[in-house]
């Protein structure tokens, strides 16, 4: 049984998706797994690191201003389709999986034409525009919120919530306790912007730090080129790397508090770690719906950027950090709010659409 999985651009769509291949590896160690992303996203890595055959298509989509790339459009949709009709053709899968992202589009429609059922996961609490595009064709749709599910058609929209690599839940505290030097009388805050960091994060943290060294640990994870030598004079509590390859999972296992933006790859890891957050979604984008609803639940502390300040954020951390139970009331509503432990569940359910 071969399984066709379509995402990229961003991570975004990759991490759910790569948690129901381990999920399905467990259940059928036969099955086999074919990818199509994007020519030069990030996915390419990540995926290829899993083992899995990697492909790519030419993305088609509408960008949101005129630009020339609206004159080719036309042609860009007919090579993407044509592309993914001879990739499905050679592959032969019994499924096309797809969690958002543009290059699932084409491959969602030439799938429904040669009959290979479709599972559209949305992970966002505000709807994609290209699941939206996949939804008249797929078999099943997965959402990761209720608050969405009315953006669906109700006969083949289930709630299931986020998955999460099984290696996020074996994160340990020791371990980023050695690699960080960290005092364990101390609770840890960690702070990261995602993938590519985030500048204003950055300059928030490295402002609260004089307060932050003396009353705990601070993980501070910058960023690719967002490293300042200002971040040293901190002392020995404090502890900036530009980026973690590895070990990302043992150095949220340490937090007690987390301090980042509200991406849904973030949140799901939180979630499953029932981390107390501090959140502060990137203005404009698709983080604003999912931290409102999260914040609305009581599952985080959620501030707004253009309207945070210093002085908000540093009460906020402060008072965490001080407040045992209120970290664990915190985690435990998040862990509510989004369940993560659900790729075993989804992979049964996909397993029952294929044999059909």
């Amino acid at each position: 049984m071969t399984i066709l999985l379509a995402g990229g651009g961003t991570l975004g769509p990759v991490t759910p998706l790569i948690a129901i291949v381990e999920a399905w590896k467990n259940a059928d160690p036969s099955a086999r797994f074919v990818w199509v992303g994007t020519r030069n996203g990030p996915e390419a890595e990540l995926v290829r690191a899993e083992g899995i055959k990697f492909l790519y298509l030419p993305v088609a989509r509408l960008t949101r201003y005129p630009s020339l790339e609206w004159l080719t459009l036309p042609w860009r949709i007919v090579s993407a389709f044509v592309m993914a009709w001879l990739i499905l053709g050679r592959e032969k899968p019994s499924l096309v999986a797809v969690a958002g992202g543009y290059t699932g589009v084409p491959l969602a429609y030439a799938a429904f034409l040669r009959g290979i059922p479709v599972w559209t996961h949305q992970p966002d609490v505000k709807p994609l525009l290209s699941n939206r595009l996949i939804t008249p064709v797929a078999t099943l749709v997965t959402l990761a919120w209720s608050v969405t599910a009315a953006s669906f058609p109700k006969a083949k929209t289930e709630v299931v919530g986020n998955p999460v690599r099984a290696m996020m839940r074996a994160g340990a505290k020791d371990r980023a306790a050695n690699r960080f030097n960290l005092d364990l009388r101390l609770p840890t805050l960690l702070v990261f912007g995602g993938g590519g960091g985030a500048k204003w994060l950055n300059q928030m943290c490295m402002d609260m730090a004089p307060k932050l060294v003396g009353v705990a640990n601070v993980i501070h994870i910058t960023g690719v080129g967002k490293m300042k030598p200002a971040y040293q004079r901190f002392g020995p509590h404090y502890h900036a790397v530009e980026l973690l390859t590895d070990g990302m999972n043992d150095a949220i296992a340490a937090a007690d508090v987390v301090l980042a933006r509200a991406g849904m790859g973030t949140i799901s890891e939180l979630s499953a770690l029932r981390k107390a957050a501090v959140l502060v979604p990137i203005p404009g984008s698709t983080q604003e719906a999912n931290a409102r609803v999260i914040g609305e639940s009581g599952a985080a502390t959620v501030f707004s950027q253009p309207l945070a300040t210093l002085g908000d954020l540093e009460k906020a951390i402060l008072g965490l950090l001080g407040d045992e139970l209120k970290r664990r009331e915190l985690g435990n509503r998040l862990a509510s709010a989004l369940p993560t432990d659900v790729a075993e569940k989804i992979v049964h359910r996909l397993q029952r659409i294929v044999k059909k």
